[in-house]
Formats: C-alpha cells, sequence, structure tokens
C-alpha cells in the first residue's frame, strides 16, 4: 500500500471481488501496509509486528517483532531500538516471490547505524519477505530528514527495487541513489516498467530553510516533472509535465500502458504505452559551437532542427537572456529549422568560451525540451589550443599511462568517454553507475575504475577490450574518490553516517574500512575530498577543503603523513614520483609541508600535472575568460600562455557571513554542479600534445605551447598594385615587416578573413580583411571605415606589434602591374574594349579606342560595399569620387569608375580615347582622383 499513517483503529478489511462482499478483522496492532504475495497470502506491516495474513480464514501469523526483526537489521544493529512503526509502504514483485516496503520506525535512538546524520535521525526499516520461505530481512537506516517519496517499488523479478529516493537489491545494497534528492516532503513517487527498462518517477523538494530571524512565505512548488529514468543506472532521459505532484504509490497496468500514482487530489492516470505518440519536443543538437576571433567581427549563423518524435505540429518557443543572440523563427510549430545566429561585438571583450542558453518552451508538448547550449569564442591569436565540444556536464580528465587515449567523464549522462589521444576523435562510450565522479587507472594498467558520489559500486573496465568487467560492490558506501598505488586501492566513501577511507580488493571486488589512518582517526572524511596517486605508485595524496592533507604510504601500507597548515583548499590536485604534491596553489614535499605557492596573479587554480621532475599548471580568472598555462620546472612555473578558453573551474568559495555554520551529513551526498578538487590537464602518452578539460570540451595544447616566438614588427604599408606609398579606404595594400606570420599561407576564402595563419591586423580597431600572411609580408584591404591618420596594429602568436601610423587618403589610385603578354611581365593592367587584350607595344591603344584601366584605391563606393566583400554586379558599385584620366595631356572622358563585380578591393576604370590624342611610342597615361594620381607609359597609334 502507500506510506499510510494508519487507521483509527486495528481493523483491516478483506473485499471479496467476485462476491462483492467486505469483513474487517482486528489485529494486535494498527495496519499501516500490505502486499500480496504469490501465496495468496498478505504480508501486513502494522505498527508492532509483520504478519502473514489468510484472508480466506482471516488467520495470521507472526514475521517478525519490530524489536526482532529490528535487532536482526543490517549492517549491525542501533543502541536503542524503535519501538513501533509509524508509517510504512510496500509492494510485491511481479512474479509474486518477493514482498519489499519500508517502514518509518518511531523510539529509540540512533547509534551511528544507517545513512544519515548520526547522533539522532529519522529512521527507517527498509525489508525484504520472501514469500517462498516466509523469512523476513531488514536493514536499519537513520536519515538526517525523512526518506522520501513514501513509495516503494520494484521490477518484475525483484532483482532491484527502490524505496524513497535510493534503489536497493535483495540484501538491501542500497546500489543508487537519485543525485539532486534532499529535504523532502511526502510528494513524489516511482515506478518501474520492466519491459522497457525503465523507472518512472516525481522528486519533490522542499524550499530551502530561512535564514535566522527572517520571515520568509512559503508558497506550493510548482508540479515537479515526472522523470523517464534507465532503471540500471537511473540515467535520465526525459522529464514528462504533469499537472500536479504525485503523493506516493504508483502501478502500472498489467500490460504497461498505462500508469496510476496516488496525487495531491486523488489518482493520477499517465498514458506510459502512448508516449511515442504524446507531442514532445526534441531537438537536433545540444551545443552550439561559434568559434570566431578578435579578428573576425562578422555576424555567423547555424541551423538546429526541432521536432516531434510523435510527428505532431507542435508549438514551440525560443528564448535567451543572453544579449548578441538571435533566432528566426523565435516561435513556431514541428518540424522546423531554426537559423540561430550570434553577433560577435555583443561579445568582443571576451577573450574565453561565453556559455548562453536557448530555452525552449511549449504549450502543447508533454515534455521539458532541454535547453541548447550556446558557445561564443572569440580568441586572440597568442591564445593557444583547439578547442573541441563535447556536451553535457564534464567531470574529470585521465590520460591512460601506456596508451595513447585519454578518458573523459560525462557526469549528467553517467558515461566514460574515451578517445584516441592521436586524432582526438572519440572511439568508446562506457557506461557507469549514477553520477560517476573520479577516474583512476590500476597499477597493473589493465582496468579503469569508476568512483561515483551516488552509487555504491566502483565500475571496472577492461583497458584492452573496453568492455565492463566484474564492478566493485561496496555495501553501505557511495565510493566517490579512488587512487591507485602499487600496493593498494583507496576509496572515500559516503558509508553509514559517516565519512571514510576504504581498501578495495580488486581480486575479489570488495572492498573493507581501514581501522585507522595511521595514527589518525578513520572517520568523518569530507563530502568533497579528494585523493590521487602517484605514477610510480609509492603513495596516495587525500586533501579536504578545509585544508586536511594525509599521505598514505605504500612501501609501509599505511598513513604516514597528516598535516592541517592551510585553512582552505580547491582547485588542482596531483602526485609526482618524486615525493612532491600539489594542492590548490599550494606545493607540498614527502611530509605534506608548503614549500611552495604558486601566484594567483593567472587566476583560480584548476588544473595541474606532474611530468617528470617537472609539470603544467592550468588556471583561469572565470570561466568565460582565456585561460593560462605555465610549463613548472624546478625553477618555478615559466611565462604564462593563454589558452583559447578557461579550464572548468571549482565552484566559487561561499561568501563568509561572520557566523558560526553547522553543517551535517546530507542525505543521499549531494552532487554538486563542478568538483571542488579539479584534474583538468594531462600530458598524453606519447608526449605529443596536452588535452585541457575546458569551458566548451577539451582543449588540445601543442607540446611546444611556449617555443619562443619573436614580436611582430610593422615597416612599410604600401598600394599593392604599383608598390606606391599612398593608400584609401578599401585599398589593396602590402604590409611589410618582420615575424608578421609564423607560416607563408594564402587564402581563397570569400568574404576574405579577418585572421589568416594566426595573424591578425586592425586599423583603429577595426579588423583588415588578409588574403595573404608570411614572416615578412601580409596582403589585405584597408576598411572602407577608416580614413584620416590611423593605427595599424598586427597580433599573432609572438605578441603585439608596436603601433604603426599610417594616413589614409579619401582616393589614392594605383595600377596594377600583373600583366603578361609573350615573354613580358609585370605590365600595366589596361586593357582594349575592341579585342579585350591586354595593352602593349604590339598592341597599342588606338585613338577613339574605350580602354579599362584596372585599379585600387577609388576609396568608397555606392552603393556601400564591406571590406573583404566581393563587389556586386547589379547595382555596380561606383566610385563617389570621380576619378579623371589623361593621355598625351589629352583628357580621356571616363564613362564609369567603381569596383569590378565579384571581386574584393579592385576597381575599373573605363575611358575612351579621343581621336584627337596625339600618337606615340611612350605617352603618359594618368590617373588622378582627389589630388593624388599615378601614371604609366602606353603607345598611342591612328
Amino acid at each position: 500500500g502507500n506510506y499510510a499513517s494508519g487507521s483509527s483503529g486495528n481493523g483491516l478489511t478483506v473485499i471479496d471481488l467476485a462476491a462483492n462482499t467486505r469483513q474487517t478483522f482486528v489485529l494486535g496492532g494498527t495496519p499501516f501496509s500490505v502486499a500480496f504475495g504469490i501465496d495468496n497470502r498478505a504480508l501486513v506491516a502494522t505498527s508492532a509486528e509483520f504478519l502473514s495474513f489468510d484472508p480466506a480464514t482471516g488467520n495470521s501469523q507472526v514475521v517478525g517483532s519490530i524489536a526482532g526483526v529490528t535487532t536482526k537489521s543490517l549492517p549491525q544493529p542501533v543502541a536503542s531500538f524503535p519501538n513501533s512503526i509509524v508509517g510504512a509502504s510496500m509492494t510485491a514483485s511481479g512474479d509474486g516471490l518477493f514482498i519489499f516496503g519500508s517502514a518509518l520506525a518511531s523510539g529509540g535512538s540512533s547509534g551511528g547505524s544507517g545513512g544519515g546524520a548520526s547522533g539522532g535521525g529519522n529512521q527507517t526499516l527498509e525489508y525484504t519477505y520472501d514469500v517462498t520461505t516466509r523469512s523476513l530481512k531488514a536493514t536499519l537506516w537513520i536519515w538526517g530528514t525523512v526518506p522520501g517519496p513514501r513509495a516503494v517499488s520494484t521490477n518484475f523479478d525483484g532483482t532491484l527495487h527502490m524505496s524513497a529516493w535510493s534503489l536497493y537489491d535483495r540484501t538491501h545494497d542500497m546500489s543508487l541513489s537519485f543525485y539532486h534528492v534532499q529535504n523532502l516532503d511526502a510528494g513524489g513517487t516511482h515506478v518501474f516498467d520492466s519491459a522497457r527498462g525503465r523507472i518512472y518517477a516525481q522528486f519533490v523538494e522542499k524550499a530551502a530553510a530561512a535564514a535566522p530571524g527572517v520571515t520568509t512565505t512559503v508558497t506550493l512548488p510548482t508540479p515537479a516533472p515526472l522523470l523517464i529514468l534507465d532503471a540500471d543506472n537511473l540515467r535520465q532521459r526525459d522529464k514528462l509535465l504533469v499537472p500536479e505532484n504525485f503523493s506516493g504509490k504508483s502501478v502500472l497496468s498489467s500490460d504497461g500502458a498505462v500508469m496510476y500514482g496516488i496525487s495531491d487530489s486523488g489518482v493520477m492516470i499517465v498514458p506510459i504505452g502512448d508516449l511515442s505518440r504524446i507531442p514532445r519536443l526534441t531537438v537536433s543538437k545540444e551545443d552550439l559551437t561559434f568559434k570566431g576571433n578578435f579578428c573576425d567581427r562578422r555576424i555567423s549563423t547555424q541551423e538546429v532542427t526541432i521536432i516531434d518524435p510523435s510527428g505532431a505540429a507542435t508549438d514551440f518557443a525560443l528564448s535567451s537572456t543572453t544579449a548578441g543572440i538571435s533566432f528566426t523563427p523565435a516561435r513556431g510549430v514541428t518540424p522546423a529549422t531554426v537559423r540561430i545566429t550570434v553577433d560577435p561585438s555583443a561579445f568582443q571583450n571576451q577573450k574565453g568560451t561565453v556559455t548562453a542558453q536557448i530555452t525552449i518552451q511549449s504549450v502543447k508538448a508533454a515534455n521539458v525540451a532541454s535547453p541548447i547550449r550556446v558557445l561564443i569564442n572569440n580568441k586572440e591569436p597568442d591564445q593557444r589550443g583547439t578547442s573541441v565540444n563535447i556536451p553535457g556536464q564534464l567531470y574529470d580528465l585521465l590520460a591512460d599511462p601506456v596508451r595513447d587515449r585519454f578518458y573523459i567523464i560525462r557526469n549528467d549522462r553517467d558515461e566514460v568517454l574515451v578517445f584516441d589521444g592521436a586524432n582526438q576523435t572519440q572511439i568508446a562510450t562506457l557506461r557507469t553507475g549514477h553520477r560517476p565522479s573520479q577516474l583512476a587507472v590500476t597499477f597493473d594498467r589493465r582496468y579503469l575504475l569508476v568512483a561515483h558520489r551516488n552509487a555504491q559500486v566502483i565500475k571496472v573496465f577492461d583497458l584492452e577490450t573496453l568492455e565492463e568487467a566484474l564492478p566493485i560492490r561496496i555495501p553501505g558506501c557511495a565510493p566517490f574518490s579512488v587512487a591507485v598505488s602499487g600496493k593498494s586501492i583507496l576509496a572515500i566513501g559516503w558509508c553509514l553516517g559517516t565519512n571514510q577511507i576504504l581498501k578495495v580488493d580488486l581480486l575479489s571486488r570488495t572492498a573493507s574500512f581501514l581501522p585507522s589512518l595511521g595514527v589518525y582517526e578513520n572517520k568523518n572524511i569530507d563530502l568533497n575530498a579528494i585523493m590521487t596517486g602517484s605514477p610510480n605508485g609509492s603513495t596516495i595524496l587525500v586533501a579536504q577543503p578545509d585544508g586536511s592533507l594525509y599521505l598514505y604510504n605504500a612501501n609501509v601500507d599505511t598513513f604516514t603523513a597528516s598535516r592541517k597548515d592551510l585553512t582552505a583548499l580547491d582547485g588542482a590536485y596531483a602526485a609526482s614520483s618524486y615525493d612532491q604534491y600539489v594542492v590548490g596553489n599550494f606545493l607540498l614535499n614527502a611530509s605534506l609541508v608548503p614549500t611552495g605557492v604558486f601566484s594567483a596573479s593567472t587566476g583560480r587554480s584548476s588544473g595541474f600535472a606532474f611530468l617528470d621532475q617537472g609539470g603544467f599548471r592550468v588556471t583561469a580568472a572565470d570561466s568565460a575568460g582565456p585561460g593560462v598555462i605555465q610549463r613548472v620546472t624546478a625553477q618555478g612555473p615559466a611565462q604564462s600562455t593563454r589558452l583559447v578558453e578557461a579550464p572548468l573551474l571549482p565552484p566559487a568559495p561561499a561568501a563568509s557571513t561572520g557566523g558560526t555554520t553547522t553543517t551535517t551529513t546530507p542525505a543521499p551526498a549531494a552532487a554538486s554542479t563542478s568538483p571542488t578538487f579539479t584534474r583538468t590537464i594531462q600530458p598524453l602518452y606519447g608526449r605529443n600534445a596536452l588535452i585541457a578539460l575546458t569551458t566548451s570540451g577539451f582543449t588540445v595544447i601543442p607540446w611546444n605551447f611556449d617555443a619562443a616566438v619573436a614580436s611582430p614588427r610593422l615597416e612599410r604599408v604600401v598600394n599593392l598594385a604599383d608598390g606606391a606609398a599612398p593608400v584609401a579606404p578599401g585599398s589593396l595594400v602590402a604590409i611589410s615587416g618582420n615575424n608578421l606570420s609564423p607560416i607563408n599561407l594564402a587564402s581563397q576564402q570569400m568574404p576574405l578573413p579577418t585572421a589568416l595563419g594566426e595573424s591578425c591586423l586592425t586599423v583603429n580597431g577595426v579588423p583588415l580583411p588578409v588574403v595573404f600572411v608570411s614572416p615578412t609580408q601580409i596582403n589585405g584591404q584597408i576598411p572602407f571605415s577608416v580614413d584620416g591618420n590611423v593605427a595599424l596594429i598586427l597580433r599573432t602568436p609572438g605578441g603585439v606589434s608596436d603601433t604603426f601610423n599610417l594616413t589614409i587618403l579619401p582616393g589614392a589610385p594605383g595600377i596594377f602591374r600583373n600583366g603578361s603578354a609573350g615573354g613580358q611581365t609585370d605590365l600595366p593592367a589596361v586593357f582594349r574594349a575592341s579585342n579585350g587584350l591586354l595593352v602593349t607595344d604590339t598592341n597599342p591603344v588606338h585613338r577613339g579606342d574605350t580602354i579599362s584601366i584596372y585599379v585600387t584605391g577609388l576609396g568608397r563606393t555606392s552603393p556601400a560595399v564591406d571590406a573583404g566583400v566581393p563587389a556586386p554586379g547589379d547595382p555596380l558599385a561606383t566610385a563617389l569620387v570621380q576619378p579623371t584620366v589623361t593621355i598625351a595631356g589629352m583628357p580621356a572622358p571616363v564613362e564609369f569608375a567603381g569596383l569590378v563585380p565579384g571581386s574584393v578591393g579592385v576597381y575599373v576604370i573605363n575611358a575612351r580615347v579621343l581621336s584627337n590624342t596625339p600618337p606615340g611610342l611612350q605617352q603618359t597615361l594618368f590617373v588622378s582622383q582627389g589630388g593624388t594620381s599615378t601614371a604609366i607609359s602606353v603607345r598611342v597609334v591612328d
């Protein structure tokens, strides 16, 4: 039955469904819950005992008293046993062979047993009744708060059952618990769907308690969603909207088509079998990544598809609170392709990766659609590394010590992602328990171990086959940190009301509590503590947020050091093979004495990896800024190098209130959005690259990231057409100097890029489109928006150049010298319209001809054209200031002057040669505009 509070008397009513009769029997105590087994007898939980009841005769037999069952409970009896039950719930497996129940007990006091805060608390008796043997086994748990939902459910064969927020096996081992449930009221429910391998569950949380002396108005929460979870590891598949909260037990119909559940106002009916036909929203991509750079201010667009798997035309509406992100359409019906646009100018002051969200709402959809994560990066050329997007919540990074691979925990999907170190492609997905938290590789390099915050198991994977091996089960403990030495495997577990360090036996797949930590007590280890082993297997370091440190020594198989010289720790942690350790910003020796402090000027501590007797350190000021990496040697950290984005950071320290804070063990173990201690940098096995866990996924950092690169120096800017110094808005230019680019690279991309080969030019802060870069020359186009005295600055991986001052004139025509004819090259680009051929001595200008002169530097046009963008053909982009042309002193009327359609920065002047133009072998052709001019020689004939 539901988690009932009992009737006013001791009566149990039996209703004969065939005869439509009822009969009430008097029991020795108040009945709270009942369930039938395959023997057609009912197990009844009363206030004082458990009864096996025959509904046909009304006869009952005592299976066990509360005191008797509690005395036999596992893992250990309490000092003062509860004397009665005040509420209970139970259910039978689908095959009728087992009955599982949960009873809220009162009376007695806690003696340290159970899974919650010690020294008192709420006692629940979790019990299993074997119908065939009529035997009852139980475990008594003590919680800091009443666990909920007040329901018990089971799969068909009884191998798994769920009580409150936790998943148990038949022996009451709490294999999994739901990760964020605390301080529950009586709301919520759960029920197994064995045929589909799912659990449908709703968890309802109370509002946080008000601060002392603060008056608050408590409002009822909106209905919590009904979660669709994998039955084996509680991975969340979907969230369904329901009209109100459940308040206890739920059942499925025999065909699995309908879920019935007790709810706030009665019974709620959910058509589970029709989920494939119920309107829902899904999105084709979890993440959208917009990768730009400091010099690329162009608006960028990507597409996502919003669909309803049921095939219905379901409404949706998109919204975002982040300026600079827009979408078209912002609302509509499925299926729909949505164009999401990012204006990089809104993020130009952010040099790392900005994370934004687009939320999706619907009136008709029955599910809560996951938001789209939008990642915008505007790096500068000196920021190293290539970021690779991985959606979701990432928790830990570990490189394989003998294979060119690395492993990343995706915490929200209960997975470990396996990547090839050579090309950084994903090669496998390993399915874990609920909320994986830390990785370790066994000392023989054969197995990957995965610790969990909300699973009482260490998952084991064979690294040769990438197949799951037999796990290490730790009844009563959720091992959230694991580390390996040459002698032992240790883990920190959330165990039976106190967090302790355990020794793990891989061969037997068991674990046991260490009786002590050397001369130190093994208890009350912090829920956010971490441990890690040295690469040579000699030691294991344990660090806690309060500054406590412990060191296990494999040579003597015990803990040999413990200190608390520091008041708080978080961030990076690492152990070397040379008796050195790093926690946060502190370098420690073999006695755990701080011997050095890393500067906090580069940001908060995130990751550290030892390599030989040196290492690598990553920090960041915040998650949206650039990361910083340093190569650390015996002399200390080398010069800082900026990364393309920030490494993952621990939660920001809470601000002190000046008062005393009392912390109790939550129930179950709380899972933070990010861990207190972070491992975010790892050198790959081949020493060809480093991998960092960063804002959008991971970043591949070249091994020589800090190789010396000389700063760029600008020396001269000339017109690309003729090499003359005057330039105008829109001019194609050649910029010469030293160390302008680490490579030679040309681009055929249209529009022209504003960064090429990690070189980026700005004119008065406006990006300059470029077409070619080399160490000594850059070719590009002056933006149309700048003129007068301007400042030119170049950014490269070597740094930022000194400012180069330049005067940009309204017009500065230069005739291209890129023509060729026969064996001649570098000829002026002047063509006869009559035959379309280049003007040469053998194809001279004829009086009366129309000629086309190709130039750059005629300035702004109408209509206006953006720099780097090919000119339009309709309408033609005409020069605002008309140039003049003369040949041999005679005017050549200009019929058109403007940009060549489809080209960038190239203008054409169409001029008519008058019939009285003097003939000659070398007549001067002048092109003038706004006080500047250029001249070439041409042959003119009749």
